[in-house]
């Protein structure tokens, strides 16, 4: 397949894939533990567990195509990845301090729009110095991700090595906060290459203007939204829900979360494979159906190894939708990269927002088991979005 050959395209975006490696090594660190640090460790509820999730996404969603829209207009992106991996390596350092869950969730409605922007601008910044340099033979945002998704594997693995020789939770939390330091000043080791051309002013996005963005990259955000509606609820309630219904072992917690991002990689890499021979909209179609699948049969679950085959499972959702749906949103407006790549981020933002308010809800009047259906309704509502997408 063509996106593991040794061309010079691929062998210029090795570098690419290793920073995105280890970006995401960093920043999953915590996201096995972070359910239990606030509600074992700060006593949080449950209720608060679901609420860090859910309020960031709302900043984050407003503010990431406006963020997008004034990096078309800057000469150098790099200067919004260096300030969000600042401001994170903050953030962790302070959650290490942490005494309650609320201060928790104010360093987390700070610090997630931050990432959220870092990594949107990473991708939009990527593709274009990529496309400048090779043209259509340049290696595709989907591709690329791929080494964002190998840092979900080895992230959840090194938290649970580390927690297993006797560091505590704030300890991984400090590890983030040297690590986003390190990444900031680390991305302007890549030569210099993107230019962008200033965009005339008529152009600048607004909220009041947002039906003037183009019908089908508002359709895929869209469809992220809905799709990936349900992850946060996976995120948020996989570790109490093992807790609680299987195992209490540290190791099985760091197996299961594990288990997405493994299979993730090669489902990331066949659904771009799938897309160059088939359709975008086809293997977007894939993720509709994992979607549905998981879901519905995860609150039955009885064992381990059924959790794993599940999780395995929806590893073909976000291997779909933001593996091929940001290669898709990019060619909506290709001489717009940053607002295209941030809008379909701001659909990720989404459903950060409709899961953490479904996880806030369900932790308040449903059981962890019963949550799990919930984003059902949304996920068929994708399934009606998916079926408006043209092909481009």
């Amino acid at each position: 397949m063509s996106f593991i050959s040794l061309s010079p395209a691929r062998r210029s975006a090795a570098p690419l894939f290793l920073y995105l490696f280890l970006m995401a090594t960093i920043g999953v660190l915590s996201f096995p533990i972070r359910a239990l640090f606030v509600t074992q460790v700060l006593g949080g509820s449950t209720f608060e567990n679901g609420l860090s999730f859910a309020l960031p996404s709302i900043i984050a969603l407003f503010v990431l195509p406006l963020i997008g829209d004034f990096s078309d207009r800057m000469n150098e992106r790099r200067i919004i990845i260096t300030l969000g991996a600042v401001v994170l390596s903050i953030s962790y350092a302070l959650t290490s301090l942490a005494t309650t869950a609320w201060f928790v969730l104010i360093l987390v409605c700070i610090a997630m729009p931050f990432m959220s922007a870092a990594n949107a601008q990473f991708f939009a910044w990527a593709q274009e110095r990529e496309h400048q340099r090779f043209g259509d033979k340049a290696t595709e945002s989907g591709e690329l991700r791929i080494g964002f998704i190998a840092g979900w594997v080895v992230g959840p693995a090194i938290a649970g090595v580390l927690l297993t020789y006797g560091l505590t939770y704030r300890n991984i939390f400090q590890l983030q906060a040297v690590g986003y330091l390190i990444m900031g000043a680390a991305i302007w080791m890549f030569a210099r290459v993107v230019t962008n051309k200033p965009k005339e002013k008529s152009e600048s996005f607004s909220w009041l203007r947002w039906r003037a963005v183009p019908r089908n990259l508002l359709f895929i955000a869209l469809f992220v939204a809905l799709v990936l509606s349900g992850d946060i609820v996976r995120l948020a309630n996989l570790a109490l829900f093992i807790d609680a219904n299987i195992s209490s072992d540290p190791v099985d917690l760091t197996i299961a979360f594990a288990a997405t991002p493994i299979v993730e990689v090669p489902a990331t890499a066949f659904c771009i494979y799938l897309a160059k021979r088939r359709t975008r909209k086809f293997v977007l179609g894939i993720g509709f159906v994992a979607a549905m699948l998981h879901f519905g049969l995860f609150p039955f679950v009885q064992t381990l190894e059924q959790v794993i085959a599940l999780q395995a499972l929806y590893a073909l959702i976000p291997a779909s939708a933001l593996g091929v749906g940001i290669s898709y949103a990019q060619r909506c407006a290709p001489d717009r990269m940053g607002f295209a790549t941030s809008v379909v981020f701001s659909g990720q933002s989404a459903a950060i927002l409709l899961g953490g308010s479904i996880a806030t809800i369900g932790g308040l009047f449903l059981s962890i088991e019963m949550t799990y259906f919930v984003p059902l309704f949304l996920i068929l509502l994708s399934g009606l979005i998916w079926w408006k997408l043209e092909e481009l």
